[in-house]
């Protein structure tokens, strides 16, 4: 193919797109395998990213367009299917379509296992062809894993990930001996470049459309960061500037794909790197653990970590980064490298379920959040004395404390210093929020701080008396924890706000004020059991009725 360049430019570029493929790649098996089904699932792992999406849905209009385009005699174009009844296509995710991705081509066909549980089932109990992409365990596949290890469909699998213990590993095995097709290759970018190149070579080019090139061009941008990792071979490139040629806008991609943030996702991202994010600058690692909890408080959920743990490796003194979250049931772990870590080693090593790339990797514990983080630190040698002793307690992460042993004689001073840490950190984060918002405030001699907004005209609170109280409780993300509130309380006598109480004592009847109360006045590492979670700093908009 040749591209003239437009203007002044007097040159023309010469390009071949085609994959060479050794005697190893029966397509003659692929082609046979999709011309012959008449019902085909596609699925992919759970928690779906771009790739995961992009790669369904790719292959989804790939499907849609092998039908072959045939003149009536009346001069219409009908589409033909190879065979002789119409070909079905179901695709599904196990928790459905992210909100990020929603504006793919053709993503309000994927059926949701979360929401669709028994349409999912039934397609895959009448489907003669799954084809799973962009996984290497069925038990990625979450809600769905029952019915697909079932399911008496024959099977092929399109994958760019090491060690598939649910399929045997050759490359790609004839179809009319095996129930199943492994189509899987490890050096290429992203599942979606490998489904271009695969469907390239088995159909050519005519099935290509603007709908399934945005597709797979939006997987391999999301799998590469945008071609800023997993792209040491040209042929990622290559097959980028192909899927130009089916009319797709990159510019816009890239903004569908970066600019995808509610305020909520906006507000937990500066959240997670302030306050659940540690650094062990010796090792080179970055430890961000997520308690349920804290994604409860800030209203997102899993899938709203994507890229999450991209921004932790923008740390220039980072070589691994690490993303611990817990889901229910399981805790879940992301984790990355520059040069120095192999997280696809690693993460084998961790847990049984985990494995990936040498630079991108993830893995499954079903151990308990706190043992969960303790196995990643026995294993990279991080400092666990302090740091195991909290999370026992509160279920949460804090700042690293270097300690070096786990004797019991150093066990006091190590919880002391790592108090004092946690606690000069939250002075920080408190100091800086007001400073944000312009707020002149007094802080108490207990360590709470106190603003009044509005002067009431009544006489002042006293000690042990009742009063009502109305307020509002936020959170230092902005994050609304109780909305307006009415409360009946004795002045001199709140547990466990002491902080509160003690800015109550300052204020007099029909006062309003803004009040904040660092954790250790509050709720502390427990947590009131519902929304507050555990060290979590509260802002109070208090009112005291006259």
């Amino acid at each position: 193919m040749r591209e003239r360049c437009n203007g002044l430019c007097h040159m023309e570029i010469e390009t071949t797109y085609r994959a060479v493929f050794d005697s190893e790649w029966d397509l003659a098996s692929v082609r046979s395998a999709i011309e012959g089904a008449r019902h085909v699932v596609l699925v992919a792992h759970q928690n779906a990213d771009g790739d995961a999406v992009g790669s369904v849905l790719g292959m989804y209009h790939l499907l849609v367009e092998t039908f072959h385009e045939t003149s009536h005699e009346d001069g219409t174009i009908y589409k033909e299917p190879f065979h002789e009844t119409s070909l079905q296509i179901t695709p599904m995710l196990p928790d459905g379509v992210p909100m990020d991705l929603d504006w793919l081509p053709g993503a309000e066909h994927i059926l949701s296992g979360k929401t669709q549980y028994d349409a999912c089932c039934k397609a895959i109990e009448e489907a003669d062809l799954v084809i799973m992409l962009d996984l290497n365990t069925v038990e990625r596949t979450g809600v769905l894993a029952e019915a697909l290890s079932k399911s008496g469909a024959r099977q092929l699998l399109i994958d760019h990930h090491e060690r598939h213990q649910d399929f045997e590993t050759s490359r790609l095995q004839d179809f009319e001996t095996s129930r199943h097709i492994a189509v899987v290759e490890p050096r290429i970018s992203s599942t979606c470049e490998l489904v271009y190149w695969l469907m390239q070579g088995v159909f050519g080019d005519s099935i290509f459309s603007r709908e399934a090139a945005t597709c797979l061009y939006t997987g391999i941008c999301t799998d590469t960061g945008t071609f800023s990792y997993s792209n040491d071979r040209q042929s990622v490139y290559l097959a980028a500037a192909a899927l130009l040629r089916f009319g797709i806008d990159p510019m816009a991609i890239n903004r569908e794909i970066k600019n995808v943030f509610t305020e909520e996702r906006l507000r937990f991202f500066g959240h997670a790197m302030d306050s659940l994010l540690t650094v062990y600058r010796e090792q080179e690692v970055a430890l961000m653990v997520i308690p349920a909890k804290e994604m409860e408080t800030y209203g997102v959920e899993s899938a709203d970590l994507t890229g999450l743990i991209n921004e932790v490796m923008k740390l220039r003194a980072v070589d691994c980064g690490i993303l611990i979250r817990e889901e229910k049931e399981r805790v879940r772990l992301s984790l990355r490298s520059k040069v120095r870590y192999d997280v696809n080693q690693l993460a084998r090593e961790l847990f049984p379920v985990g494995g990936g790339h040498v630079r991108a990797a993830g893995a499954t514990s079903h151990q308990s959040l706190q043992e969960t983080v303790k196995t990643v630190k026995r294993k990279l040698g991080l400092a666990i004395a302090a740091i195991g002793v909290m999370l026992c307690i509160s279920c949460n992460n804090v700042p690293v404390v270097e300690t070096g042993t786990t004797e019991c004689k150093d066990l006091t001073e190590n919880l002391i210093n790592a108090n004092r840490y946690i606690s000069q950190g939250e002075e920080t984060s408190i100091d800086s929020y007001a400073s944000r918002r312009g707020w002149q405030m007094t802080v108490l001699p207990c360590g709470a701080r106190v603003m009044t907004t509005e002067e009431g005209k009544g006489e002042p609170v006293a000690y042990d008396e009742t009063v009502v109280i109305n307020y509002r409780v936020e959170n230092l993300g902005g994050g609304v924890i109780y909305g307006n509130t009415a409360d009946t309380v004795v002045a001199g006598r709140l547990e466990p706000t002491r902080g509160l109480d003690a800015a109550l004592l300052t204020m007099k009847h029909g006062d309003r004020a803004w009040v904040i109360v660092p954790s250790e006045l509050a709720y502390g590492v427990v947590g009131d059991g519902d929304r507050i979670g555990t060290r979590t700093v509260l802002v109070y908009d208090v009112r005291v009725e006259n």
